[in-house]
């Protein structure tokens, strides 16, 4: 059928984390008279923005159709379902319901929602139907991932709705499951799988039939049409109020036209105050020598060592050194921002708006929009798609609590009003105006330098700075033979040493982690969260150790793409990483790259072993039922950012070989929007949903009661770099110690699902904390406890 013009609607969303992705099935286009045009124009917005009658008087004129997207929780309750019931009887306009959505049209016309008879969430079932409304044309049997712990009671049905589709559970093949309604007398439709996640079939084809359906409606040709005739438009657009309403920014909401590259480089290059020099140095030592010998307390703000420990492929090619030019602490509980130089504070103020939207500013309108850096084509190296890399810029780590600024619909009450001089920072950059580059491919060293062209200095300006930032041309010539002369000999020892990594005591033990699991599952069984990424904490103390020569032992013991080591002195904080999991990057022609680890088995000497093992973690239902959620909901985080076209999957559920262990790995790409920056999207995609479960925002609020409010601090977040050309690299906190004063913390934990067995979880917990150092359950004695269990650790 054809679809002459251009339906206007919105997607009413419940918080769901995928409720973006439909947006991907909305992007068909046709051509009249020679001219592309979109089949939708489309806004999402939130289902608790308005009132019922504001949204009937202001919003329900102006559309053709409307979308009930997926949420977490019940449709009978108004606060996860809103007026959408109201709507659903009260307004004469077709209707697609998805999940939450789905069953809001069942609950609203006297359905009874049940516990499904088999809990399935990021499973693929098969799904049978009637041929009609949006399922006409479908194959029989075809696959649909499901996110559902209820259902509609077949039993149950009111005589308005007709069961348009269902399913058997495997494990009950003459159980039918409600996944399809259809109203017997107006256009509204409902499907219980989600037809946007990228494992299901035939997604593209219910949103085209839903389309034929509501063009046959406006035209008066449908049996359902009461008299309302409509004409369709070729470019309708919906008005301006319900844009205003959107909960995508402009940049990304827009379809193949947005899909062109966008320029990180402002037009004026060539005459900012600040441009970026490459050098090269050759070979030299092994970097822990460098650091050590080079970079290593030369600076009272900070020092870092972004450490491809593990050289895996062209993604831990690269690894930098740098000191810290100044420094930046921000806390979320009293919104204090402090600057810092030579040790000394420059600024301590509260800020009246998001630290990530200072941030942004400081990065785009302050860094890079006044810094010429080198052009990629001038680094000696090729990189793959959605492979950055850092010339110079911010180093640092944005820790789990940055969630109280970043997730919509969050709400945090600070208890504490008053300074955080004994409280960890929430998040905390270093900006490095030198950085010594290694190719671990080649073994060569670059530095790239920051130098002025003349007086002007307004990074210095903007941050009250006390001395220049960056170097003039004459004080870079005066430090650069000093830089050669020690890479061309080596430097003399002693260098700093490995010392033994302490045993950890956890904060839990097995019962008291089971009983953590049993309220998440019960939380997952009531519909309020599909999976949820649990955590606790080991603790040690060793007031008179070197972290650095900590970080050596950590980088022997369990070398990982990204293992870094950060030192911020000023509020006595070390970060020593050895993460394996990549949490977004963005190169330099804006692609982003999103790389989430759910599935990690350990690798066995015997070669037979370990391809079962392989094997296995490939079919394996749980693990990747786990990775699909994640992999759903970071498409939908980059459709904050991302013209909606530009996301795709290059890699599902990819098989991941290291020394150690076999990981299950998906890729997700994406073209960052133009004049987005790298700090809107790490905002946009924040905190790592492989650290929080999906949905989001109900999981984090649900873990936040099942761990007591206790702070995650820095692990959960992520580390890595912010380049002044505006690339991005970061990696997830897992795998990682923080030393804060004289305590180590160490964090691990697991995503849990309704098939998760509590006492596989926790050794787990226990397998991946020993991964880093020797931990011990609460109350333990040996270190044999730590030990016991065997199993696949996951990523966290």
């Amino acid at each position: 059928m054809g679809c002459p013009g251009t339906l206007r609607a919105v997607i009413i969303d419940h918080y769901d984390s995928y409720t973006n992705n439909i947006l991907q099935l909305l992007q068909t286009t046709s051509t009249r008279d020679g001219l592309l045009y979109p089949h939708w124009s489309v806004a999402v917005i939130r289902f608790d923005q308005l009132s019922w009658n504001t949204f009937k008087e202001n919003i329900l004129p102006s559309l053709d159709a409307i979308i009930l997207s997926p949420g977490p929780g019940n449709p009978n309750k108004d606060s996860d379902f809103g007026f959408n019931s109201r709507l659903i009887n009260e307004a004469n306009i077709p209707i697609l319901g998805v999940c939450l959505g789905h069953q809001g049209i069942g609950t609203t016309f006297g359905a009874k929602i049940s516990h499904a008879p088999n809990i399935k969430h990021g499973q693929i079932c098969r799904i049978s139907h009637k041929g009609a409304g949006v399922f006409r044309g479908l194959p029989q049997g075809f696959d649909g991932v499901r996110y559902n712990s209820l259902v509609l009671d077949p039993e149950e049905l009111p005589e308005e709705l007709d069961l348009a589709a269902w399913t058997y559970d495997p494990e009950d093949p003459s159980n039918k499951v409600v996944m399809g309604v259809q109203h017997r007398t107006r256009p509204i439709f409902g499907t219980q799988w989600h037809p946007e996640s990228v494992c299901s079939a035939y997604g593209q084809q219910i949103i085209n039939n839903f389309r034929d359906v509501v063009f046959d409606f406006w035209a008066g040709s449908s049996p359902w049409n009461n008299g309302t005739y409509r004409t369709i438009d070729v470019n309708a657009s919906l008005p301006e109020t319900i844009l205003s309403y959107g909960t995508i920014i402009r940049e990304a909401s827009g379809g193949i036209q947005n899909c062109n590259l966008r320029n990180l480089q402002p037009v004026n290059a060539g005459s900012r105050p600040y441009y970026i020099k490459a050098t090269s140095l050759g070979r030299g030592s092994a970097p822990h020598v460098i650091f050590d010998n080079v970079i290593r307390n030369i600076s009272l703000d900070g020092e870092a060592w972004l450490d491809s420990a593990r050289v895996h492929d062209s993604h831990s090619r690269n690894s930098y050194l740098a000191a810290a030019t100044f420094s930046i602490s921000y806390s979320t509980r009293s919104k204090m921002l402090s600057l810092y130089q030579q040790g000394r504070r420059l600024k301590h103020e509260i800020l009246q708006i998001s630290y990530w939207e200072w941030l942004d500013h400081l990065h785009t309108s302050i860094i890079q929009r006044n810094i010429d850096a080198v052009n990629p084509e001038y680094l000696d190296q090729k990189t793959e798609v959605g492979q950055p890399l850092l010339q110079l810029g911010l180093i640092g780590y944005l820790g789990y609590e940055m969630k109280r600024e970043s997730l919509p619909g969050y709400i945090y009450k600070s208890a504490n009003t008053g300074p955080d001089a004994h409280t960890l920072p929430d998040s905390q950059h270093m900006f490095a105006s030198s950085v010594l580059h290694l190719d671990n491919y080649t073994g060569e060293w670059k530095l790239f330098s920051l130098i002025r062209r003349g007086c002007s200095d307004p990074i210095g300006d903007f941050i009250s700075s006390s001395s220049p930032v960056g170097l003039s041309e004459s004080e870079f010539e005066s430090m650069l033979p000093h830089i050669l002369d020690t890479f061309a000999a080596p430097p003399s020892p002693p260098h700093t040493i490995s010392s033994p990594l302490p045993t950890f005591t956890g904060l839990d033990h097995e019962e008291s982690y089971r009983k953590i699991i049993q309220e998440a599952q019960d939380a997952i069984r009531d519909g309020e969260t599909y999976e949820l990424t649990l955590t606790t904490k080991f603790t040690a103390s060793t007031p008179d150790v070197d972290p650095f020569s900590l970080y050596l032992s950590l980088r022997e013991r369990n070398p990982a793409p990204y293992s870094a080591y950060i030192s911020f002195p000023i509020h006595e904080t070390t970060i020593l990483s050895s993460s394996p999991e990549r949490f977004i990057s963005i190169d330099s022609d804006g692609v982003a790259e999103m790389k989430p680890i759910k599935g990690t088995i350990a690798a066995s000497p015997d070669k037979e072993e370990d391809e079962r093992r392989k094997k296995h973690l490939a079919t394996d239902v749980k693990e990747i039922a786990e990775n699909l959620m994640i992999v759903d909901l970071i498409r939908s985080d980059l459709h904050n950012v991302s013209p909606s076209p530009t996301i795709k999957v290059p890699k599902l559920l990819h098989v991941e070989s290291y020394e150690t262990v076999h990981q299950l790995v998906t890729t997700i790409q994406s073209q960052i929007a133009p004049n987005v920056g790298g700090i809107k999207v790490l905002e946009s995609c924040f905190p790592p949903g492989s650290m929080t479960g999906a949905p989001k925002l109900r999981s984090v609020q649900i873990i936040d009661r099942l761990e007591q409010n206790r702070e995650r601090g820095v692990y959960s977040g992520s580390i890595g770099y912010l380049c002044a050309s505006g690339t991005v690299d970061q990696s997830v906190v897992i795998r990682t110690i923080v030393k804060h004063g004289k305590k180590l913390e160490l964090g691990a934990g697991g995503a849990i699902t309704w098939l998760s067995e509590p006492d596989k979880e926790w050794n787990e917990v226990m397998v991946k904390a020993n991964a880093v150092t020797t931990a011990l359950p609460k109350g333990s004695c040996t270190a044999a406890a730590a030990r016991d269990g065997e199993g696949g650790p996951k990523s966290q």
